[in-house]
């Protein structure tokens, strides 16, 4: 059996662990520079709150029904992923992070004899320890625990086990197609059009044509339904094949210089990510954009390659510093820059250049190893690129002005008590 261990409206759990008196209040999370919504309490999904909606326009709305706002605190929200990560694994030694606020559980070593109960005491657990609201689906395969999880979010008891129910295909009856993971939106038109509108309809599809129209990926959907497990289980999770850092600027930058100390800062922000999965980028892109409701709007990227496959701080910056050169038009006023690094290899696979210097390598590999150890130590940037510019005093940060207090991890924001 596999069981999906999925945080209940996350982020904003994680607010509420510090704050009490917030239970049973609508609150509500923003997207970077206070964009728009990418998290609800039940409450305020009650009272209507669209998931990605622009947070100007629910304003009035949130107003009026004294709903909690805050800006997105990710180093608050990793933090307790990792928390509720570590208890599982306490519980369960099998476990494949699938997201920061779901995991999967291989139940079958552990050798249980009820799953319910098993997960009813995890979900105490990790609700006593972390204090944050999970709910637990229990299937033969990943595709049934997903929607086991999804069944299990309207359970009082938070935990529902699709396998042990007397009649599971009218359990399946109730599912839309469209809540079937690996279903998208263009396949659920397709699958629709030919009268399979539930999970059950899919389940008993033909499987040539689901193998005709929905491809391998989709007819192992299928097999899932029908209880073949067909999607593997990775205790550890595969290393990225590209890494992207972009972001909405605190403010509209028409200044070259400007716009490359943010640019530097992000780049450098990607090469510690790529650092930190011990792999090399051949290929950098930067890009840069202006508003999405201006009428010239305009989004320019450049991709550079370099010689040879890099995964230091100043090799990336450089090579970002160079895409935006070919990229800026003067006198746009621009409000968002990323950087990509793709053409991901391993470490291990790295091919020196025919004049590369392999001493000089040598030493900025451990320099950028001690400059990412100490930043760990510190849990924020204490050491950093000068073309990346001081980040707190720039202007193109982005906008948190609801953010709580990084409680876990920032000396200076922890809580005091005073007596």
């Amino acid at each position: 059996m596999i069981a999906l261990v999925d945080c209940d409206s996350f982020y904003a759990s994680c607010e509420r662990i510090f704050r009490p008196d917030l239970k049973g209040k609508p609150v509500i999370v923003l997207s970077n520079n206070d964009g728009c919504v990418i998290a609800r309490s039940r409450e305020a999904k009650a009272l209507g709150i669209p998931m990605g909606v622009p947070y100007f326009q629910v304003k009035e709305l949130v107003t009026k029904n004294d709903v909690t706002v805050f800006s997105s605190n990710y180093a608050l929200y990793q933090d307790i992923s990792n928390r509720v990560l570590a208890t599982i694994q306490d519980f369960c030694p099998e476990i494949e992070p699938y997201s920061i606020d779901e995991s999967f559980m291989m139940l079958d070593s552990l050798k249980l004899a009820d799953e319910d109960a098993f997960a009813k005491r995890l979900r105490k657990s990790i609700k006593r320890l972390v204090g944050i609201p999970v709910s637990i689906g229990i299937g033969q395969t990943k595709t049934l625990a997903k929607i086991a999880t999804k069944i299990a979010k309207t359970s009082s008891e938070g935990v529902y086990n699709i396998a042990s129910q007397v009649d599971p295909d009218s359990v399946l009856a109730d599912v839309n197609i469209e809540d079937v993971w690996g279903i998208g939106f263009r396949q659920s038109k397709k699958l629709r059009a030919v009268r399979i509108r539930t999970a059950r309809d899919l389940k008993y599809a033909e499987d040539g044509w689901i193998k005709k129209h929905l491809s391998v990926v989709g007819l192992r959907t299928v097999y899932e339904l029908r209880g073949f497990r067909c999607f593997g289980f990775k205790e550890t999770p595969d290393n990225r094949k590209t890494i992207c850092v972009s972001r909405s600027l605190g403010a509209h930058l028409t200044s070259y210089d400007e716009l490359s100390q943010a640019v530097a800062f992000y780049a450098s922000l990607a090469s510690e990510k790529l650092r930190a999965q011990r792999s090399l980028a051949n290929a950098v892109t930067t890009y840069i954009a202006t508003s999405f409701h201006t009428q010239d709007f305009y989004w320019g990227s450049r991709s550079v390659c370099l010689v040879t496959p890099k995964n230091d701080a100043p090799s990336i910056v450089k090579a970002a510093l160079e895409g935006l050169k070919l990229a800026y038009i003067r006198g746009k006023k621009y409000k968002r820059v990323g950087v990509l690094l793709s053409e991901i290899v391993p470490s291990e696979a790295r091919q020196k250049g025919l004049f590369c210097d392999l001493r000089q390598s040598m030493k900025l590999d451990v320099l950028m190893q001690t400059i990412d150890k100490m930043n760990l130590e510190a849990n924020k940037p204490i050491i950093w690129l000068a073309a990346g510019g001081k980040p707190e005093s720039q202007k193109w940060i982005a906008s948190a002005t609801m953010r709580s207090p990084r409680y876990t991890s920032y000396w200076d924001e922890i809580p005091l008590v005073s007596t």
